[in-house]
């Protein structure tokens, strides 16, 4: 029979792969301008961000590669990337690495997003970011195409990652999602056996989370069997994934998919009546969404169908109307026309319309890679034409490909076929023992193709239960029209019990008036107590906002008072003619900024109890850096982890840091010595170690801080007590300054 290709209406699943969102879906242009006009109006700038990249997700998700779109969807990115730095949201920093790799790729960049989604994934590796990181591995894999099984198999490497990721995330209706990718990744390379068994684990995932839309993956485990030839699982799945998108509404494109692959089982089942329906409802769903790859692969099936029905004119109306309507622009679309034309020629006997395709098969075939999926068609096809004109030595290398795919993807039914291609080539060059194997294992092929008899009966077993379902159903009803004639029956009789009924009925119905009445009274009571315990809880919350406001302006009156002290200090330092002097307001104006930036922190962050303190020491050495004008002679190396401590532990810490650095900087380098000044803060079970050292001269050897008087090593002193630390100074190539203390837990 007619070759029947399955792999384009693939796209629509590979295309339609679900994007990983920062927040809300943004599906239309009036969600657009709510969504620019809420931006306008939020306080929390990380939901800000996170409605800036949905709305760059929505234009890069616009049908086509509209220039305009995408420089919209760029410009939103920019915007986010912006916010997210200025405020630290590291998943809004991560999300928007994705979003402008995505859209790179869709402007035509095949290298740049690479770099970019792995800088994505550097970042989010080392904060610990699960979801974002499986997202980043996700957005990967899109960058590969399915072109070649190399790029495939690259796209399975980057899809497993990110079922890891999303699976210890715990996310695990995305996890579901990459499975049923991948499993398609398979079916795209041949290797059905894999891609059935990922399908099975997305069934299993998704109906573990009360995820409803399957139908796509069972239309996918459809194509896979039909591939293997199990025309009874084919069948089955593809019957679900029909049922399924009936009962969840979908009305898609993916629909025409559905009935496309139902209408090829029923082709090869010998069903054509029924194979011809599935077929134009396939067609009717593609035009309406004028998609021209759909109907450019559904109309050689309905070809190949109207040929089996003997609807010889029919099929030729088919084929006129591809060719004017839908005319092949590409060479991909144009293999497909030349498959499909020359197949239907040859199988309809005129050779000699078929040789024209023939030839722009040949011509196309030699810039295609030795792994391409339309290669695999366009042999196949002319195989048959060989076959067929008897030029069994030239079919020799063809038939050799062939079995080579066979290996990949077992085919019953083409294993048989091919077997009794072979049997003929070699009794045509009187190769008399080879053609008997050939002849034995077509016969073994041919039997085990009985599996084909079973998948019609199982068509029939299904219209059978249909039919019976119907029956029963109607055996229902007249059980129930007995039921109602039987109730008619016995009305007079239970006229009676009625009346008695009744008076019954009215006592009853006084008594729960009664009780219906001390009821209500209950009821206006209990409304009257929870109105005021409602008032209550207005007034504390009330209460509860005010405090928050009063605490946050306290930290910026603090932050500001600083700042005019540090103002008033400088402004000192310029009337100044003592060097000692002018050190000394240099010193205090660190210190005071050291605690400044606590209070500035504790002000500008939604968390009033606690600071980061990676940011805070990142900021307050940056500070330093400036303040002592170094010229770049000194490189400052950070390895500091997200750490949350509360004031109370917060501003000593500082303080501390700020005396280490300082000297460092006077001391371990003089004259115009380079170096480095390393900084660690790490935490271990609540347990807090800050390391500040540096590479330069170090310490006398007879060097004790105990015995130091200066008021910067009496300072460290007292903050580590007033820490409850543990502080210690040594020579370590260098000088070594190590405090550790114990976080406090913040209230």
């Amino acid at each position: 029979m007619p070759a029947v290709r399955i792999f384009p209406l693939l796209l629509l699943l590979l295309l339609t792969a679900p994007v990983f969102s920062a927040g809300q879906q943004i599906k239309s242009q009036k969600d657009v301008q709510q969504a620019e006009t809420k931006i306008l109006s939020l306080k929390d700038d990380q939901k800000r961000d996170e409605l800036l990249l949905d709305i760059g997700r929505y234009y890069l998700n616009l049908q086509g590669e509209i220039k305009s779109d995408l420089l919209k969807a760029l410009d939103f990115e920019k915007q986010a990337f912006a916010l997210a730095n200025r405020i630290h949201y590291q998943r809004g920093l991560v999300l928007s690495f994705l979003l402008k790799a995505d859209i790179l790729r869709e402007s035509g960049d095949l290298v740049t997003p690479a770099k970019i989604i792995h800088q994505a994934i550097g970042y989010a590796s080392s904060h610990g970011m699960l979801a974002e990181l499986a997202a980043a591995y996700d957005t990967m894999s899109g960058v590969y195409g399915i072109e070649s099984i190399a790029d495939v198999h690259s796209k399975i490497t980057y899809s497993r990652m990110a079922v890891t990721y999303y699976s210890l995330a715990g996310d695990r209706r995305m996890q579901a999602r990459k499975y049923q990718d991948i499993g398609e990744y398979y079916a795209l390379i041949g290797n059905s056996i894999k891609a059935v068994e990922l399908l099975d684990s997305a069934l299993i995932v998704f109906k573990s989370v009360g995820h409803k839309e399957l139908q796509g993956v069972y239309n996918n485990l459809c194509i896979s069997y039909t591939s293997m030839g199990d025309y009874g699982n084919a069948l089955k799945n593809g019957l679900l994934a029909e049922k399924t998108a009936m009962l969840v509404g979908d009305s898609s494109l993916q629909k025409s998919a559905i009935f496309n692959h139902i209408g090829i089982i029923y082709h090869n089942l010998g069903s054509y009546e029924k194979a011809y329906s599935y077929f134009l409802e396939a067609k009717r769903i593609a035009e309406k969404y004028h998609d021209i790859n759909y109907i450019q692969t559904i109309i050689p099936n309905l070809v190949n169908t109207a040929y089996r029905l003997k609807r010889y004119q029919l099929g030729i109306s088919y084929l006129e109307q591809m060719e004017r309507q839908y005319p092949a622009r590409t060479d991909r679309a144009k293999i497909r026309y030349a498959l499909t034309f020359a197949n239907a020629y040859l199988e309809w006997g005129q050779a000699g319309k078929a040789e024209p395709h023939y030839t722009t098969l040949y011509k196309l075939s030699r810039s295609l890679p030795k792994d391409d999926y339309d290669l695999i068609s366009i042999k196949k096809v002319i195989l048959k034409k060989l076959i067929t004109d008897h030029q069994f030595e030239e079919a020799r290398p063809y038939m050799a490909y062939m079995q080579q795919q066979l290996k990949r993807s077992p085919n019953i039914d083409y294993n048989a076929k091919l077997e009794y291609f072979m049997y003929m080539a070699d009794s045509a060059s009187n190769q008399l023992v080879s053609g008997v194997e050939h002849l034995k294992r077509f016969k073994k092929y041919s039997d085990s193709a009985s599996n084909v008899q079973k998948a019609r009966q199982i068509a029939v077993l299904d219209i059978e239960y249909e039919t019976a379902k119907k029956n029963k159903d109607i055996a229902l009803l007249n059980q129930k029209n007995q039921l109602q004639e039987a109730r008619i029956q016995s009305e007079e009789s239970a006229r009676y019990a009625f009346i008695i009924g009744l008076i019954a009925a009215c006592i009853i119905i006084t008594i729960l008036y009664n009780r219906y009445r001390l009821k209500i009274r209950s009821n206006l009571q209990l409304e009257q107590k929870q109105n005021e315990i409602n008032g209550k809880n207005t007034q504390l919350t009330s209460l509860l906002g005010e405090k928050e406001w009063l605490l946050r302006e306290i930290h910026h009156r603090v932050k500001n008072n600083l700042q005019i002290v540090i103002s008033l200090l400088n402004t000192q330092s310029s009337y100044l003619d003592n060097e000692d002097a002018k050190v000394a307001i240099q010193k205090s104006q660190n210190r005071m900024f050291a605690m400044s930036l606590i209070h500035q922190k504790l002000y500008q962050s939604n968390n009033l109890s606690s600071i980061d303190m990676n940011w805070y020491i990142r900021e307050l050495v940056g500070y330093m850096a400036e303040s002592y004008a170094m010229d770049s002679k000194i490189q400052f190396v950070l390895a500091t982890e997200p750490i949350h401590l509360n004031v109370a532990q917060s501003v000593p810490l500082g303080l501390i840091l700020n005396e280490a650095v300082s000297n460092c900087i006077k001391y371990a380098f003089p004259g115009n010595v380079e170096g480095k000044i390393y900084i660690s803060f790490v935490i271990d079970d609540d347990r807090c170690t800050l390391k500040i050292s540096d590479n330069g001269i170090g310490l006398l050897p007879d060097f004790d801080f105990s015995e130091m008087k200066s008021l910067g090593m009496s300072l460290m002193v007292g903050l580590a007590e007033q820490l409850n630390g543990i502080l210690s100074i040594r020579n370590e190539d260098g000088v070594v300054l190590e405090i550790s203390f114990t976080r406090q837990i913040a209230v």
